[in-house]
């Protein structure tokens, strides 16, 4: 172990407005999409000179984001009842899947891309096939809110956990529940399958993680992972290896093989919200409620052997101090002024789907309070920062309009679609770093924009205010000239 090098925080994206829920990779690691409270998906690329793009459609928190295997489509899940699937390039098309009673927390595709599948506070999981978005059944068995819900490699098995303490397994063909795990005491925020298939594993508000072997029916292995809730997990694309997010604003690595914790990240201020490895296991990404995104880069291939196959992005950053001998392997992000977004974790605030008439619920945390474990010697860091709040001309903001699933799904979006949006050459428009800014600077531009978007909201509200007056005066103009002509009627008879 000691000639592998430790993970090192390779990059940060900054542009969200709010808590970032949800990260993923494209297949091909060109691209890094988000999600956030702030109802917008962003795109970013690996490439410095390609600007990031804001997709707008929804209407609601985003819960999940996820790219379908093939790299063609991203699919996102909202507390506005809706999935959405969207082009990643620049023209920020989209179609939406509607069929929700409550809140969709999650959505995922199956391995052929032929069918996704999607958890809600309907406490419904939903298949749908493509590219036809037809319902194909309904799964239910869950009690209450049902928050995560994934296929199998081989997509003959789903797995999903919820908000009544249970992992269910399910026949996709039959649609039946073919098994039940209750051994979580609290909340199941995230589910997955194990990259042969064999067990699953779950994160819970119980701030555990567990995994079942399914041919057994049995509990493999238990962690008292976390200090607080259990926010995301992940399978190395091995399957010897875990990673994990938590409220407490660690990220964890495990070892299956050997039953112990590998390593404990700290890059968050406040929770850890989301986190995810790259398909080929050599990068990971976690988000968090400092509206942040990074990138993280790790050895674990080159313990077990690896595939052989080096990655196609190329990220340059200053490799961050490791803590000192005996202290858990800590990361720890600059202090940045900013809202306390903690509270929409917790029993205190109004969760994202009250909005559809859902009761208040905690989105992760289901049980009380538990003290954040404490990490000593945290170091600040130096690094690369890509921010897109800053860059007002690097930001698209998409329509959202509608394109033909068919079409696309049935062609190939190749990599001039994929790096959509390119700027001038990097000597010509050289990207703005806020990071480098004096702060009162910085200060007075975050004003500027945060005013200029509540002008914009204004102009909105006076223009449709307008439109209303104008109605009012044609229909009272109508009326009078009815009332002329019909006096004018009644004097001539």
């Amino acid at each position: 172990m000691s000639s592998v090098p430790d993970p090192t925080l390779e990059r940060t994206f900054r542009g969200h407005k709010d808590t970032v829920t949800t990260v993923g990779f494209s297949p091909n690691m060109k691209q890094l999409v988000s999600g956030s409270s702030d109802n917008y998906l962003m795109l970013w690329s690996f490439k410095p000179q390609l600007r990031a793009f804001r997709f707008v459609g929804h209407k609601g928190p985003i819960n999940h984001v996820e790219y379908s295997p093939s790299g063609h489509l991203i699919a996102s899940a909202s507390a506005d009842r809706t999935v959405r699937l969207w082009l990643p390039s620049a023209k920020g098309e989209s179609v939406s899947i509607k069929g929700h009673t409550g809140g969709v927390r999650c959505v995922s595709f199956s391995q052929d891309c032929k069918k996704v599948i999607t958890a809600s506070d309907d406490k419904t999981v939903k298949i749908w096939s493509l590219p036809s978005k037809k319902f194909m059944c309904s799964l239910n068995g869950h009690a209450n809110w049902v928050r995560s819900a994934k296929f199998s490699p081989d997509s003959r098995l789903a797995v999903s956990g919820g908000d009544d303490k249970t992992v269910r397994i399910w026949d996709v063909d039959r649609h039946e529940s073919i098994g039940l795990y209750q051994d979580h005491s609290s909340g199941v925020n995230s589910v997955a399958f194990h990259p042969d298939g064999t067990c699953v594993a779950a994160g819970s508000a119980d701030m555990t993680l567990k995994l079942w072997d399914l041919r057994s029916n049995t509990l493999l292995q238990h962690y008292p992972a976390h200090g607080d809730a259990v926010s995301g997990i992940s399978f190395h694309e091995s399957g010897n290896y875990l990673l994990s997010s938590g409220l407490d604003g660690s990220l964890k690595i495990w070892d299956l093989r050997e039953g112990q914790l590998l390593y404990t990240l700290h890059g968050h201020q406040g929770s850890c919200t989301a986190s995810a490895f790259a398909p080929s296991g050599s990068f990971f990404a976690s988000g968090g409620e400092d509206k942040m995104v990074m990138v993280w880069k790790t050895s674990l291939s080159n313990i077990i052997g690896g595939s052989g196959a080096q990655d196609p992005v190329s990220v340059k950053a200053t490799k961050p101090r490791i803590g000192t001998a005996g202290q858990p392997l800590s990361y720890n992000s600059p202090k940045r002024a900013s809202g306390n977004n903690s509270s929409m974790y917790r029993g205190n605030q109004v969760d994202n789907s009250r909005t559809m008439g859902s009761p208040i619920r905690s989105p992760y945390r289901a049980g009380g309070a538990a003290n954040r474990s404490m990490v000593t010697n945290r170091s600040i860091l130096n690094r690369s920062t890509v921010g897109a709040d800053g860059l007002a001309g690097a930001v698209g903001a998409p329509t959202g309009k509608e394109f033909v699933l068919e079409e696309l799904t049935g062609g190939d979006v190749g990599d001039e679609d994929m790096d959509a949006g390119v700027m001038p050459s990097l000597s010509e428009a050289p990207p703005l770093n806020k990071e480098q800014l004096p702060e009162v600077l910085a200060g007075t531009l975050d004003h500027i924009v945060g005013q200029l978007d509540g002008l914009t909201r204004t102009l909105a509200l006076l223009d449709k205010r307008l439109s209303l007056q104008e109605d009012m005066m044609a229909r009272y103009v109508y009326r009078e000239a009815d009332d002329v002509a019909n006096e004018e009627g009644e004097g001539k008879a």
